[in-house]
């Protein structure tokens, strides 16, 4: 049976939730604060988590990124429910990578209806999120966010890189060496590699093959280099990169290179 984890301050409200979906087949957990919330999502792995976006100690966002950030729940599909009828909570929703948004009241069949969707629907390797609407009688499907690896040792130059990527759309994670390049690669299978040719621990064409032969699928590559040398390029063209830049680069052609190779 699926496990649903309930993270809901609420202690009757969480308890009807838990009685519900055991009803309907499914074994529940509850939590009600951050804290806890993210130590049994760790523990028992949930194929789903409940999210009451209002949580003492700290908003129901700041938590959904806590769980991206860690290998064990990064990839657990999250229903966000609100009381709020702030409009923008729909794209901040989306923005977080959240599932599905519902606002309260909401009737107990039109939850387990979204959760059975939630469930059946859901899978990051197609790239398919959904997300309510905002009348709450609907499930509609939306692009999830691209996954985007950024492996660069200058941190103020991938932290600008990030936030670019982010504010276009596109999920970024970082990396500052080789090694974490690797690790990181293997761990999140992104759609497109954005790799500095210079890093500690190892080149970025060594660590270019190393990816490649660690994940099942190959990832798109664009190139980053401070060099001027042209046998970098030829190199990374060998290596099949989709693009190259050298820096100074225009962070708006290196956006629409990630465009372009994702469409």
């Amino acid at each position: 049976m699926k496990k649903i984890l309930i993270i809901e301050d609420a202690s009757r409200l969480a308890l009807a939730l838990s009685i519900r979906l055991k009803g309907n087949g499914y074994f529940t957990w509850i939590a009600t604060d951050g804290i806890s919330a993210v130590a049994t999502a760790v523990r028992i792995k949930p194929d789903l988590i409940l999210l009451d976006i209002a949580l003492p100690g700290g908003n129901g966002f700041h938590l959904i990124e806590q769980f991206g950030l860690l290998p064990e729940t990064r990839n657990i599909p999250i229903i966000v429910t609100t009381g709020s009828k702030d409009p923008e909570l729909r794209k901040k929703s989306i923005d977080v990578g959240a599932a599905g948004l519902l606002r309260k009241p909401y009737e107990a069949d039109e939850l387990l209806g979204i959760v059975e969707q939630v469930l059946d629907k859901w899978d990051r390797s197609s790239l398919t999120r959904m997300l309510a609407s905002d009348e709450h009688d609907a499930i509609s499907i939306i692009p999830a966010s691209k996954r985007v690896l950024i492996v660069e040792d200058d941190e103020n130059i991938a932290s600008a890189l990030s936030i670019r990527m982010r504010a276009a759309g596109f999920e970024p994670t970082i990396a500052h060496d080789a090694i974490a390049g690797v690790r990181s690669a293997v761990n999140t299978n992104p759609d497109i590699l954005i790799l500095d040719v210079s890093l500690p621990g190892g080149d970025g064409f060594a660590v270019a093959e190393r990816i490649q032969a660690n994940i099942p699928n190959p990832v798109r590559i664009i190139f980053i280099t401070a060099s001027k040398r042209l046998d970098l390029r030829e190199r990374a063209e060998q290596l099949g990169a989709v693009a190259f830049f050298e820096k100074p680069y225009e962070p708006e052609a290196l956006i629409s290179a990630v465009h372009q190779a994702l469409c």
